[in-house]
């Protein structure tokens, strides 16, 4: 499991929103982090709207026509903790992610999503955070899952505001289910590993918490495309690969998808309201040699994606732009019988 550092500006198109309670049994689980939870206690948090901290650190935002139901609590950073990096994590469940409305369209409502921001002394904003691992996609089932957030502390950091939201399909008016909380929490820790075994405890509970609240979490859709599969969403321009039977992750660029080797004949598009039905858990990364690959007699030179994949550099200028001026210095010469060692991709495109 891999955590991220997140710096980006919020950008999620959803509008505030919420949803009736239900029955659920009380429960306490402790979560064994081996760390120490900065943000235990919901009760401290100070609400707005139809937030109801429960007394086993439940919490339900319940969704009215003002659509401003949310929990925040600020919590003091250290001057000792910086360079660290601090996770904000909870527990989280749709109770009715989705409705057929009476014209036959799609009603996407109560997704809990956590939001942060980290603040200077005088409570000035230093940065937002956020990413598709901190809030809960649409899904048919409605069990517990794990969301979380992680971001580097800076050495101006006095304090982060933590919020526990939910979002709604732009245009969703209807009330009538809630997005629910459990256990969120705050934690500083001193790298990324330790982030995520943070997370990876989170995750070992969802079973027995699903189990403990008495919630249905096996009544997903099926899922029908195999590891490694391509997707995208009908009208829009970002590409994911399936990386588990629910989960994708998000290739940021075209230079991130062909390192990988991919080709965009083999992107597979689906309905917007399907690839709903999965959870973003990550962006690919890649890796690119320090050197030039060339084969020996032969003209063309390439670049080297992750140890495996070779992209034709087009033109000298194209080089030169990418490399500098000593491009040529770079290239490693290999035997044409070097060839099966690698796989070639789409060449780059002219820098002209």
């Amino acid at each position: 499991m891999t955590a991220y550092k997140i710096v980006s500006a919020f950008s999620l198109v959803f509008l505030l929103s919420g949803i009736a309670p239900t029955a659920i049994a009380s429960t306490r689980s402790d979560i064994d982090t081996n760390e120490k939870n900065y943000a235990p206690d919901t009760s401290s948090w100070t609400g707005y709207g139809n937030a109801d901290v429960k007394s086993d650190r439940r919490v339900e935002l319940t969704s009215t026509d003002s659509r401003a139901e949310y929990l925040y609590e600020d919590v003091s950073i250290s001057s000792r903790y910086e360079g660290d990096y601090a996770l904000f994590i909870s527990f989280a469940r749709a109770e009715d992610p989705r409705s057929d409305l009476s014209d036959g369209g799609e009603n996407i409502a109560g997704l809990p999503y956590l939001y942060a921001y980290a603040m200077d002394e005088d409570g000035g904003i230093l940065e937002y955070v956020n990413d598709a691992t901190m809030r809960q996609n649409a899904r048919a089932g409605n069990g517990w899952k794990v969301i979380y957030g992680v971001v580097e502390i800076t050495d101006d950091t006095d304090s982060m505001r933590l919020f526990l939201k939910q979002a709604s399909r732009n245009g969703t008016r209807d009330d009538g289910r809630s997005a629910w909380f459990y256990d969120p929490g705050l934690y500083i820790v001193n790298d990324l590993g330790d982030a995520s075994d943070v997370i990876d405890a989170y995750r070992d509970a969802v079973s027995d918490i699903n189990d403990s609240f008495h919630v249905r979490y096996d009544s997903y859709p099926d899922y029908d495309y195999a590891t490694g599969t391509l997707l995208k969403c009908h009208g829009e321009p970002e590409v994911y690969s399936v990386t588990s039977g629910d989960d994708l992750k998000l290739f940021p660029n075209e230079e991130t998808f062909y390192a990988w080797g991919n080709d965009f004949d083999d992107v597979r598009e689906i309905s917007c309201s399907r690839l709903n039905d999965y959870d973003v858990v990550g962006t690919w990364t890649y890796s690119r040699a320090s050197y030039l690959v060339q084969f020996y007699n032969q003209p063309g030179v390439y670049t080297l994606d992750n140890g495996e994949y070779l992209r034709l550099i087009p033109d000298e200028y194209t080089a030169k732009r990418m490399y500098g001026s000593n491009w040529v210095s770079l290239i490693d010469v290999y035997s044409t019988s070097d060839k099966d060692e690698f796989t070639f991709n789409a060449a780059h495109r002219t820098m002209r």
